[in-house]
């Protein structure tokens, strides 16, 4: 995928310096290699809905922890009694001086469902900023035209950077929007590979073992 950014609160200034570089390069080597599932007709009445969400979402669950990352974190302390869970999060060592490397930490969500999900993503970066669990926030998300083939009322990358600075005095985590940009992208047919929409989904239970073992393939 083609990748775009938006900087709320100087996140991707500080992930640009030198102590925190390996952390940014890390995250954008893996939006850059998702991969561009797509399925004709999986909607039989809206023909323009062709991209597979639920295997962009598995392509990043495998990529994240195949990289030490932490899966469906706290994001509250582990004695709350109303637990909440991100997607991923992981800290990384900065740099500070010759002797001296401090932790930088970083929580992930990655949205490709419907747009109210953003603002519970918000909501949980937050949640993590307040009880020092994180220090930066990614929200990886579809670029307009992507979401438009995934579903209708999916979170948009063009969307959230409309929205995101009016919120300014409530959300004070630095947040690092990344968009996912299919611009000719080469597509991959899931068609081809298997029709069981079933196994392409993943939804159920029975399905989930041969649902990865397909995106592990593709990826």
């Amino acid at each position: 995928m083609n990748i775009k950014t938006f900087s709320y609160r100087y996140s991707q200034e500080v992930l640009e310096h030198p102590c925190c570089k390996e952390a940014l390069k890390e995250i954008t080597d893996i939006c850059s290699k998702c991969p561009l599932p797509i399925y004709k007709n999986k909607s039989a009445s809206q023909p323009k809905l062709d991209v597979v969400q639920q295997i962009i979402n598995t392509y990043f669950k495998i990529a994240f922890e195949n990289s030490n990352w932490e899966s469906e974190p706290l994001v509250t302390p582990d004695n709350n009694d109303d637990s909440l869970r991100g997607d991923f999060r992981k800290s990384f060592k900065k740099k500070v001086s010759k002797d001296n490397r401090e932790n930088i930490t970083l929580q992930v969500e990655v949205e490709m469902g419907n747009i109210a999900s953003s603002y519970r993503n918000y909501f949980k970066f937050q949640l993590s900023y307040s009880y020092k669990l994180a220090d930066i926030a990614i929200l990886i998300l579809p670029c307009d035209n992507l979401s438009k083939r995934i579903d209708s009322g999916v979170a948009s990358f063009e969307k959230t950077v409309r929205e995101i600075p009016s919120a300014d005095l409530s959300i004070t985590v630095p947040i690092l929007v990344i968009g996912l940009d299919d611009s000719n992208v080469e597509e991959i047919d899931i068609s081809k590979i298997t029709n069981d929409m079933e196994v392409v989904k993943g939804s159920k239970n029975n399905y989930k073992k041969r649902h990865v073992d397909l995106v592990k393939s593709i990826i």
